[in-house]
Formats: C-alpha cells, structure tokens, sequence
C-alpha cells in the first residue's frame, strides 16, 4: 500500500530509521522505480561512449565501462530531463535520493545487477554545523532526540533543511542496509568497451573522481527538502 503513496527514498528511509536492516531487494521497489534505475546505468554507459580519452594521435583508446551510474545519470520521464536539484519529493527523483551514485555488474547467466550500501555514515558532513556520524554513535536515544531538535532549532547547526540526513545519521549511520536489485535481463554485452576518440596533444584537466559534483556518497540519499 505505501508504494502506492510514498516515493522509494521515503519508505526505505522510514523503514530504515525504524530499525529494518534486511536487504534491499527489487521486491521493494514499483516497476516505475525499477525502471528509473536501468535507466540510470543506460544514461551512464552512454555518456561515457561520449568522453574522450587521450592517446597518441592515429592511435585508438579502448577503455571499460566505469560500471557505476551517478546522480547526473538520472531521468524525469521519457524525454531524459535530468533531475538535477535535491528538493525532489516526487516520484521521478525516488531512486535518485534513495541510491545515490551506485555499482552494477552482469552475472554469469545474464541478469543486471544494482548494488550499494544504503547507509548515513557522515551524510551531509561538509556543510557546516553538520555533526558526523561518531557524535551520534556516544549517544543515548534521548540523547540523539535532544540534541536533533537543539541543531534544527539553530540554522548554523544545520536547521531544518538538513533534517532528514540527520536522522538518517543518527539512528541508521554506518549501521546501513545492503542493496542487490535484480533488474532481469542485461542488454549489454559483459566487459563492453567503450572506444574512445583520439585527439592531438589536447589540454588535460583532472576529472572528478566521483564522476561529478555532487556524486559523493550520501551526498542526497535521504535528503527530502
């Protein structure tokens, strides 16, 4: 019934927080959240089909497949608009908030699957006044009560903005849930390569080495407003 209701980053978020530790499976998304998903490996294989890697001129680059998808991997509908802000409590941003930046693999008999950590460990940690995970882990529960409801009071002390991955840093922290979904099918070759284009002595700049931005764990996942 609450799949009816409820985005996948509220459920999972909830249930978590109320001390469910089983893993997460494809049982627990819709089939519009499972989509969301194979979309995101889809956007990410075919964007790195885009990058250009640096070789000698003349001289073809192969390169695998980083096989992650991030947030900038995600779509809203069926035209690919990237869902690119954290304040998402609809639908279309469900998975994005919920497994953040993920791993996949294919396996032997051919099934595609998305694996992660669903975790709190220092979420949110870099913006300021946010407390990190080893605070909580002295605490008492009414300790961890308390002292939530003193830092949302005070806007320096994260506010309500931050509300949530506080919570979620609180009473779930590095005590998280494993996340193997089987999306069925893979439609992509095992080890596919990606072949890159060759240019001459380019300019190389050092690229993000979580793909983009705001591709760090825990960066979003559980962050509803």
């Amino acid at each position: 019934m609450a799949k009816k209701f409820l985005p996948a980053s509220v459920r999972t978020f909830v249930d978590t927080v109320s001390g469910e530790r089983a893993p997460i499976t494809e049982k627990d998304f819709t089939p519009e959240e499972l989509q969301q998903v194979r979309d995101a490996i889809k956007n990410s294989r075919q964007r790195q089909v885009g990058k250009r890697f640096i070789g000698e001129a003349g001289k073809p680059l192969k390169q695998d497949y980083d096989q992650t998808a991030g947030y900038q991997d995600y779509g809203s509908g069926e035209r690919g608009k990237r869902v690119e802000n954290d304040f998402n409590l609809g639908s279309s941003g469900a998975m994005r908030n919920t497994l953040g930046r993920f791993s996949y693999e294919k396996t032997p008999d051919g099934r595609l699957i998305a694996k992660d950590t669903y975790d709190f460990k220092d979420d949110l940690v870099k913006e300021a006044g946010v407390r990190p995970t080893s605070d909580y882990e002295k605490m008492s529960t009414l300790g961890k009560i308390g002292t939530l409801a003193a830092d949302t009071v005070l806007p320096w002390k994260g506010g309500v903005s931050t509300l949530p991955s506080r919570i979620g840093s609180a009473f779930i922290g590095r005590d998280g849930r494993p996340v193997n979904i089987d999306l069925g099918k893979a439609d992509f070759k095992k080890g596919g390569k990606v072949k890159a284009k060759t240019v001459a002595k380019p300019k190389v700049s050092k690229a993000s080495s979580r793909g983009d931005g705001i591709a760090q764990r825990g960066k979003t996942k559980g962050r509803f407003v």
